[in-house]
Parts: structure tokens; C-alpha cells; sequence
């Protein structure tokens, strides 16, 4: 097969409602993972591997939450050439989500507009796809989240059980509270509320203690990003990932994601890395905008760690992940380091 095959894929799949193109490609992904060579992937060597705190992944770029919201398709993802896949958004029930048509692209500016709502299967389902699923080579991420009609009384609890569920097959879990698409969820976003969702959820992690990350929203001021930051090293939490979709945009409902939000989400990746700076126990997972080998250099000069795609992946394919790796090897042989994690290193070191 020809290099372009995601090219031609990406062409007739543009062709269709966005939503369904996906569910499709997940399906097709969850019945033939080895359908991932038809792009020609990425072929991850042990000089890739990365670890930072307790998390090691195998390259340096992982998958987003809300690709693989059901747990169907992580061994297609994982033969794509990603370090790690964070599937989600879990919540307690099943849910369908937001009415439908919620999600539009935006192929101008690489952009993808979605109002979705966390449509998943519920803990149950998605807690029995893992189980059912070798992850012996995967660094596998638990996004979880509130269901619509949770009570803002009862939220904490609700994060609490997902993690209580998901922290013994995960190897990291995340708290999403700043979705815009489920009504009241980025209210979680302050002191008043968040400081009982982590005492509900660190009340689990004494049990069965994992790496746990809150998921923030790019559209945040100084202070308040300044307190999650606190917050989280309060808490002792692993760190924050950084950052959601935007809902600065005049596109209608939903947030944004892609190139539209990379300064917006690079002006707040920055001023969270400032802040965990100096504490050994935090990091920073980057996400938003990211679509390029440059911008994860950036993002290490900045203090940063691990990042994840999503948008960039729909646009470009597997080839992007080939291509940071090719740029990464580059890198290696022109500086005469060994692996990545030297790289990374000489990055943080010289900024």
C-alpha cells in the first residue's frame, strides 16, 4: 500500500457526518486492531520510551480522552504508534450525550467543533471491554467524569466510585471537570466545589493509590488556574493535563479543539508549568493544538511532560506520529544522545 493511504481515507471519510465516520473507524478498529498497518504506523523502538514520576510511556505522544470513549479500539491504537491511550469519559451510568448533530469540522483551520456531552456506555461496559483486553504493552489512562443529572451534592461520591472502579486496571486516571458540554461541570473548576471532590476521591486513592491528574479548560484566568494549581499540589496529585476545548469561538455550541486553540492552550500550559515548577511531584500532560515535533519542544522548554493528541490525529493520521519520530531521531543523533529520555532531559535543562 502507498504512503498516502490515510490521505485517501481522510478524503472519502470527509465525505460523511462526522460522528458517524467515527464510530465507524472505531468499530472497524476494535474488530481488526492490525487494520492500523493499512496506514503504515509508527514502529515504536525501546529509545522512545519516556517515563516522568511514576508513568512510563513508550513515546512521548498519547491519545486523548474521548477518541476511544468505550475502551473498543485501544489495540488499533496502540499498533498506530501511541505511547499511551486515555479512554473516556466514563461516567457512573450509560449516557447518550447531547443531542445530535455535535460535532463539526472545521477543515480550513484543523479544527474539530464538538457539543457531545460524554456519550458513553457506562462504568460497567466499559470496566468489561478492558477486562477483556490485553494491556500488558499499554499505558492505559481513565478519564472519568459526572453524569448530566448528577447532583452537584452528589458529584464527589460519583468521582470517587469510578475511581475506586478503574484504579486497579489503569495506570493513570484523570478527573475531567472542565468539558463545556455538560451543564455545571466547569463550576467544578472552583475551590468551593473541587476541594470535596478530592477529598471524596484521595479517600479511594489511599487504597489503591495511581497517578490522578485534573483535566483543565484553556479558557481559565491566571488566578484561578494559580489555585488548581495549589489544589493539586495540596492534594498530592500527580499533576494537571492541560488543557479541554475552548468555548471562545463563534462557531455556536460546543468547544473547539486543534489549531484553533494552540496559542489559547499554550498561554495556559505555561502558566501551570510555572506554578508545579518547583515541586518534583507534579507534571504537566499537554494537550491542545499540539501537532508538530516543535511544539512538544516548546512545551519542554516550558517545564512540561507527556502530550496527547486528538485533533491532530484526525487531520494528519498515523504520519504525524512517524514524522515526530523521525524528528525526534534527528534530534538524538545531532545532540549524540542515547533516547528520548536524555533528550527530554537536555531540553528542561537548556530552556
Amino acid at each position: 500500500m502507498c504512503m498516502n493511504n490515510y490521505s485517501v481515507f481522510k478524503r472519502l471519510a470527509f465525505k460523511f457526518d462526522p460522528e458517524i465516520m467515527h464510530d465507524m473507524s472505531i468499530y472497524a478498529g476494535s474488530l481488526a486492531p492490525r487494520m492500523a498497518d493499512l496506514f503504515q504506523p509508527l514502529n515504536k523502538h525501546e529509545n522512545h520510551n519516556l517515563t516522568i514520576g511514576d508513568l512510563s510511556w513508550s513515546f512521548p505522544v498519547g491519545l486523548a480522552a474521548g477518541f476511544d470513549k468505550n475502551a473498543k479500539a485501544i489495540q488499533f491504537f496502540d499498533k498506530s504508534g501511541f505511547g499511551a491511550i486515555e479512554v473516556g469519559t466514563i461516567t457512573k451510568k450509560h449516557q447518550i450525550g447531547n443531542p445530535k448533530p455535535r460535532i463539526w469540522r472545521h477543515a480550513d483551520i484543523n479544527s474539530v467543533q464538538n457539543a457531545m456531552g460524554f456519550p458513553n456506555a457506562g462504568y460497567k461496559e466499559i470496566l468489561s471491554n478492558l477486562e477483556s483486553t490485553d494491556l500488558s504493552s499499554v499505558c492505559l489512562g481513565a478519564n472519568i467524569g459526572k453524569n448530566k443529572n448528577t447532583s452537584e451534592a452528589k458529584t464527589p461520591a460519583e468521582y470517587a466510585f469510578l475511581y475506586e472502579k478503574f484504579a486497579p486496571l489503569a495506570d493513570y486516571l484523570v478527573i475531567n471537570i472542565s468539558s463545556p458540554n455538560t451543564p455545571g461541570l466547569r463550576s467544578f473548576q472552583s475551590k468551593e466545589l473541587l476541594v470535596p471532590l478530592l477529598q471524596a476521591v484521595n479517600e479511594k486513592r489511599a487504597t489503591t493509590p495511581k497517578p490522578l491528574f485534573i483535566k483543565v479548560s484553556p479558557d481559565m484566568n491566571q488566578e484561578d488556574l494559580n489555585m488548581l494549581c495549589e489544589l493539586s499540589k495540596e492534594f498530592a496529585l500527580s499533576g494537571i493535563i492541560a488543557t479541554n476545548t475552548t468555548i471562545d469561538h463563534d462557531f455556536g455550541k460546543g468547544g473547539l479543539s486543534g489549531d484553533y486553540i494552540r496559542d489559547i492552550s499554550a498561554k495556559s500550559r505555561k502558566i501551570i508549568c510555572e506554578n508545579l515548577r518547583e515541586d518534583p511531584g507534579q507534571s504537566v500532560i499537554g494537550v491542545g493544538g499540539i501537532n508538530c515535533y516543535q511544539d512538544i519542544k516548546d512545551f519542554w522548554k516550558m517545564g512540561g511532560g507527556f502530550v496527547q493528541i486528538y485533533t491532530a490525529f484526525i487531520f494528519h493520521g498515523p504520519k504525524l506520529l512517524k514524522d515526530i519520530a523521525k524528528e525526534i531521531d534527528r534530534d538524538l543523533k545531532k545532540y549524540q544522545l542515547k533516547n528520548v529520555q536524555e533528550l527530554y532531559r537536555n531540553i528542561k535543562e537548556t530552556d
